[in-house]
């Protein structure tokens, strides 16, 4: 388990359309081509393809990423 520390970190992020990241709660995503807004992203889960719109991305200073809530678009070829 993280501690408080390792949360205090995160900082405020928009991912990188082509860059994969590690999720903080588990998973791989890549980012996908878009024109998203400061703070969001469209992420592909590079394992089941699932797709989202992630809202209020943050990173911590291990790289990994999280967001505050996401709209899921489904799978997508």
């Amino acid at each position: 388990m993280k501690n408080k520390e390792y949360y205090q970190t995160r900082r405020p992020f928009t991912p990188v359309p082509g860059e994969t990241y590690e999720n903080e709660g588990g998973g791989s995503f890549v980012c996908l081509p878009s024109f998203p807004l400061e703070g969001e992203g469209f992420m592909k889960n590079t394992r089941s393809g699932w797709t989202l719109q992630a809202h209020g991305c943050g990173i911590y200073e291990d790289g990994r990423i999280d967001w505050d809530y996401s709209t899921g678009l489904g799978f997508t070829d």
